[in-house]
């Protein structure tokens, strides 16, 4: 074999090695992109986890707050109030008396909007920051409770029981939101459910 015959191949070699290299790294890099990519989905799977159940987590504790409250007080006298004066529970209207003209709660509403502007909502108990640094919330999760009626309002918020009202009692429902962010804060959930009690002022009836 000549020189010049050698020098050929040796020139092929060194193509077919360089595609194969391309093709190497090509396939690296694709790899490498697919595992970024699973990663970011994972994350964000887990902050949308913990932030639904930092959420779930505020409305549960709001029904606990319903339950003892109707169960140690007279609950027919728990009423949603405009500002929220009666344990910051509010109306699901902004003027009650006026219902066929009034717009719906505007601090209610504020609380509901993704983000934290609000700060009439009440902090779950739990501090969830002090977990560890991976399930660790963002922020405080909070919940607001608003009382539900019919509209045109008849009087007040209620449907009665009771044969041509002999029965005082009276059902009453009370939507309970809770909110919660994840832990780098990009990630936001809200979650609601609807808390109804039917109450008496005359409970042997």
């Amino acid at each position: 074999m000549n020189k010049k015959s050698l020098r050929k191949q040796e020139g092929a070699a060194l193509f077919v090695g360089l595609v194969i290299l391309a093709i190497i790294t090509i396939m690296g890099y694709t790899s490498m992109k697919g595992t970024i990519l699973q990663e970011r989905m994972a994350a964000g799977l887990h902050n949308r986890s913990l932030a639904h159940s930092g959420a779930n987590s505020a409305v549960r504790e709001g029904e606990e707050f319903m339950f003892d409250l109707i169960t140690e007080t007279n609950g027919v006298n728990v009423e949603g109030t405009e500002g929220g004066s009666f344990y910051n529970i509010y109306s699901m209207l902004q003027n009650p008396l006026d219902p066929e003209n009034s717009t719906l709660n505007v601090t209610v509403e504020a609380f509901k909007k993704r983000n934290w502007d609000s700060d009439k909502g009440t902090d779950h108990v739990f501090n969830f920051n002090g977990v560890i640094a991976n399930a660790a919330l963002n922020t405080v999760p909070q919940y607001i409770v608003e009382e539900v009626y019919s509209i045109p309002l008849d009087g007040f918020d209620s449907q009665e029981f009771g044969l041509s009202g002999s029965d005082s009692s009276v059902q009453k429902s009370f939507y309970i939101t809770g909110k919660s962010d994840s832990g780098d804060g990009k990630t936001m959930s809200l979650v609601q459910s609807l808390f109804t009690a039917v109450v008496s002022s005359s409970p042997n009836n």
